[in-house]
C-alpha cells in the first residue's frame, strides 16, 4: 500500500466534514481576526481517525501552514469576502471552504484589510465543544504538535 500524498489538497467530500469558526480576539489591546479549522472526527462509514488526520494534514499542507510553535507564516490572500459571505481558498482547483456565519465584526475587519490568523487543529474536536473546551483543546494540541497556523488576508477585488 502506498502512503497518501500530502501535497494534494483534500476533495470536497472531506472538506464538507470540516468545521470553520471565526473569532475576534483582543491581544495586548489589538483586535485579531481568527479562523479556527477543526474536524469532529470520523462520522462517515469510510472515515477512520487515521484518514481524518491525514485529510487535516493535507489541508494544512495545501494552505502552507506552519507548526503552531513557530511564528505563523504569511500564506497570502486566501480569503474571499462577498456580500456578507466568506470563503477560504485552500488550493483546490475547483473548490473552496465556505466559512459559515462569520460575525459582522470579523467580516468588517477582514474586508477592511486586517490580517486573519488561521489555526488548524489535527486532533478531532467535538462540534458541541464550548469556548472553554475549545481553548483547552487548542492548548493541548499545541503541546502535542497537532496545531498548525498561518496568517492570511482577503483578496482585493478591482
Amino acid at each position: 500500500m502506498t502512503s497518501p500524498r500530502l501535497d494534494v489538497p483534500p476533495g470536497p467530500g472531506f472538506i464538507a466534514t470540516v468545521a470553520a469558526e471565526t473569532r475576534v480576539r483582543s491581544i495586548e489591546g489589538h483586535d485579531l481576526a481568527q479562523l479556527l479549522i477543526t474536524h469532529p472526527g470520523p462520522r462517515r462509514a469510510n472515515e477512520t481517525a487515521e484518514t481524518v488526520e491525514e485529510g487535516m494534514r493535507r489541508l494544512a499542507v495545501a494552505l502552507h501552514l506552519g507548526p503552531g510553535d513557530d511564528p505563523p507564516p504569511v500564506i497570502g490572500a486566501q480569503l474571499m469576502i462577498r456580500r456578507g459571505c466568506a470563503s477560504l481558498d485552500y488550493g483546490h482547483d475547483r473548490y473552496v471552504i465556505t466559512i459559515p456565519s462569520p460575525s459582522q465584526r470579523w467580516l468588517t475587519m477582514v474586508g477592511d484589510g486586517a490580517v486573519c490568523r488561521i489555526c488548524l487543529v489535527l486532533a478531532p474536536l467535538a462540534l458541541a465543544a464550548d469556548s472553554a473546551a475549545t481553548d483547552e483543546h487548542l492548548r493541548v494540541s499545541l503541546v502535542r504538535g497537532e496545531l498548525m497556523w498561518g496568517t492570511t488576508y482577503a483578496r482585493r477585488r478591482f
